[in-house]
């Protein structure tokens, strides 16, 4: 049997009997049930008995409706934390150089903005980029600026540049490339509206002569050779 309430809004609770052979009973409870209950299958078969009691006004975006397991329920609200709120990407396609002319100066490379829709999140900072110089042998690193602040970086060791990556050469010619890249969990302090802007930058020492963004040192034009991207994703994680 099917049980349906009446469409005509006319109070009363239609029953469809099958046709077959054999007596369908159904008890109803005494009483009227409260607002917002419903009918639900007894354990008794043929007796329908109240069930769920239902909140008496509507939950809001992102609510889900949970039992007190004596009958009743509520609207409860979806915990936001860990929650990815919004993805930025920047990215660098074209290749550039800068010379370096002090040692542990840290150059621009690619810069990303990102303005948070919720109090209290975090960002999560993933970037990658190659990086070539004029003379082979020379050591470097990056790291990201929130700012002015760097982010990322190791501990403080004596008169050492900090970075996000120890010291990485190219050993052998300027025919090749060094990978850096990152994932880090950025908490930064904001209001809303507020936008936050991550930098990108590299440095290598000073005997280094000309840095290379997006290719190797030689460039030749030929098939044997390789360019690249450099790209920065901002991801706001719910906190």
């Amino acid at each position: 049997m099917a049980l349906r309430l009446n469409g005509s809004n006319t109070g009363y609770v239609e029953l469809d009997v099958p046709a077959d052979a054999g007596s369908h009973t159904l008890t109803l409870p005494d009483g009227g049930g409260t607002a917002h209950q419903v009918l639900k299958n007894s354990a008794t078969a043929g007796t329908l008995e109240y069930g769920l009691a239902l909140p008496t006004g509507n939950g809001t975006s992102g609510q889900y409706l949970q039992s007190d397991g004596a009958g009743g329920s509520s609207w409860q609200t979806l915990p936001d934390s860990g929650k990815i709120l919004q993805v930025v990407q920047g990215i660098k396609t074209d290749t550039s150089s800068f010379s370096v002319s002090g040692q542990g100066q840290f150059n621009d490379v690619l810069t990303t903005d990102i303005t948070p829709v919720a109090a209290s999140s975090k960002i999560l900072v993933m970037w990658y980029t190659s990086v070539s110089t004029a003379t082979h042998g020379q050591r470097g690193t990056c790291r990201i600026l929130r700012g002015t602040t760097a982010i990322g970086i190791g501990d403080s060791g004596g008169s050492r540049i900090l970075g996000s990556h120890g010291s990485l050469a190219l050993s052998d010619n300027n025919y090749r490339s060094v990978h850096y890249s990152q994932n880090h969990l950025d908490t930064p302090t904001y209001t809303l509206t507020d936008t936050l802007s991550y930098k990108l930058q590299v440095c290598h020492e000073q005997s280094a002569g000309t840095v290379y963004i997006n290719r190797d040192g030689a460039d030749i034009d030929a098939n044997t050779h390789f360019r690249g991207a450099t790209y920065m994703i901002l991801m706001e994680v719910a906190g």
